[in-house]
């Protein structure tokens, strides 16, 4: 009884603990998922806004290139003309150069003769004296007729300023090299154009050539002007793809970033922005912070009012369990109640019904206890009762067996599923413990009384009902008092209990 007690106690408060938790980590769980595609948008927008600013950066860098190859290729058609060479060179200098790119970040457009001597200058009627025959954007030429606009690598001029050279090829009448137009560009143009811009501390800004060339870099940092990416990441996709994204760790400086890239125009440049994830995620973290403190402090008062309320409900269960054994306990003795021992009979009647299992019934009380009561008083009457209930409920060993005080000095034992001779087994170990208890008592027999008990078992029939078993029980306690007390009796079978009833 008292494990079905603690059976009733627990799972309320177990399935209040369930529903607490379930309920906060649901809400973690959606919590969770909504920062999860806050990240998530962030990443995307982080990396649409890097898209459009590459595209940008690049319209920009490819207009002003056009610009000045339209210049080259005015030159490199003025070439041609038939009495170019003998014209003045004031005159000259009008035709070829007139349409020439002058920009501030633009140096002056060269032409040079087959051997890469400067022949003529746009800045100068008296081009000095200079050879760029060893320069790749010469050698180039002299190798591929169809090189078309050649952009090459950085390289410094006299004056100390980087520059990155243009170059057209100028054909000879026969199709034979005839020597090259080239025009410059102050790296300076690009550092100025992306400094313009705002970087996160760790973000990055790239102009590389095609073949992986650093030609500009924000941060700005002059040892990297020249250095080779031709390793990286990025010239997986390129040229198969015009524009693209990837995510991977900088060669450069090891920072993990989010890369986009775009070719400029039709040339052999490309722009990388590289937007590096603590800029991405900067807000993000403060935002995952913030509410991640606050459902944690939400989900520890959860939890917290949980238990609360788990504990509560325990205690209010205990004390109605408590309420209810009091209820059906008697108070004295500490085995179960007449009201108690009515309703088991009751259920263990129709439950025996319904397997057609025996239910057996033992009747017991204390032989002379009111002539003992008299003699001894009444508080050594009451241990007397108590004495002999132990051995009963220490008799009664199985879960389903019912012990109960069936008024006054008289109890009852209720055995389902145990036939006569069980029954009577059981009855005659109660009473023998019971005689233990006087034979330990110093020789005084008198301190506590024997007991009679009348046994009976039926199985549950049409025509019978519990109180049956209970008038057969008793039959049986009555022979055993009249035989002389202090012993065990069986009530008759049930045909000879019919017939007794009967009459």
């Amino acid at each position: 009884m008292a494990t079905r007690f603690a059976r009733q106690t627990t799972a309320p408060t177990k399935w209040l603990l369930m529903l607490g938790l379930a309920v906060t980590l649901s809400f973690s769980a959606i919590c969770g998922w909504v920062l999860w595609q806050a990240g998530g948008r962030d990443y995307l927008h982080s990396r649409e806004a890097a898209a459009n600013l590459v595209s940008s950066l690049a319209s920009e860098i490819d207009r002003n290139i056009e610009l000045y190859d339209l210049s080259l290729q005015a030159v490199v058609d003025g070439m041609k003309l038939p009495e170019i060479d003998k014209i003045s060179p004031e005159l000259r200098q009008v035709v070829l150069f007139d349409r020439a790119a002058t920009a501030k970040d633009m140096g002056s457009i060269l032409v040079t003769d087959r051997l890469g001597k400067v022949v003529l200058d746009s800045h100068s009627l008296v081009p000095a004296e200079a050879n760029y025959s060893g320069r790749d954007f010469f050698q180039i030429h002299v190798r591929q007729a169809d090189a078309g606009l050649y952009i090459s690598r950085p390289w410094v001029a006299p004056d100390g300023q980087y520059l990155i050279g243009f170059s057209r090829r100028i054909a000879n009448p026969d199709g034979s090299f005839g020597g090259i137009v080239a025009g410059s560009m102050h790296v300076s143009y690009f550092h100025n154009l992306f400094r313009k811009l705002k970087y996160g501390p760790k973000d990055s800004m790239n102009l590389i050539g095609a073949d992986g060339t650093i030609l500009m870099r924000a941060p700005f940092d002059i040892d990297t002007i020249g250095q080779s990416l031709r390793k990286s990441q990025v010239f997986q996709q390129f040229p198969q793809v015009q524009n693209g994204w990837y995510e991977t760790v900088s060669i450069l400086d090891g920072v993990r970033r989010l890369f986009v890239f775009q070719q400029v125009g039709h040339h052999p440049l490309l722009i990388v922005e590289g937007v590096s994830l603590e800029t991405i995620y900067a807000d993000w973290w403060r935002e995952v912070w913030l509410i991640g403190s606050i459902m944690l402090a939400l989900c520890a008062m959860t939890m917290a009012l949980t238990v609360f309320l788990a504990l509560a409900l325990k205690r209010r269960t205990v004390a109605e369990n408590q309420l209810a054994r009091l209820a059906s306990t008697d108070g004295l003795t500490g085995l179960c109640n007449r009201r108690k021992f009515d309703e088991v009979l009751s259920s263990e009647w129709r439950r025996s019904q319904r397997s057609a299992g025996p239910l057996a019934l033992l009747m017991i009380d204390a032989d002379g206890f009111k002539a003992y009561n008299d003699a001894h008083g009444h508080q050594a009457g009451d241990a007397a009762l108590a004495s002999i209930a132990e051995c009963i409920a220490n008799g009664a060993k199985r879960a389903s067996d019912l012990s109960a005080r069936y008024g006054g000095e008289e109890f009852a034992v209720l055995l389902p599923g145990e036939s006569t001779e069980g029954a009577c087994r059981i009855a005659e170990e109660i009473r023998a413990s019971v005689l233990s208890l006087r034979s330990q008592q110093q020789g005084r027999p008198d301190i506590c009384p024997t007991i009679s008990i009348g046994v009976a078992s039926m199985v549950p029939q049409v025509g019978l009902a519990p109180s049956d078993l209970i008038k057969s029980a008793d039959l049986a306690l009555y022979e055993a008092k009249h035989a002389g007390r202090n012993r065990t009796v069986a009530a008759p079978t049930m045909l000879s209990a019919r017939r007794d009833l009967a009459a």
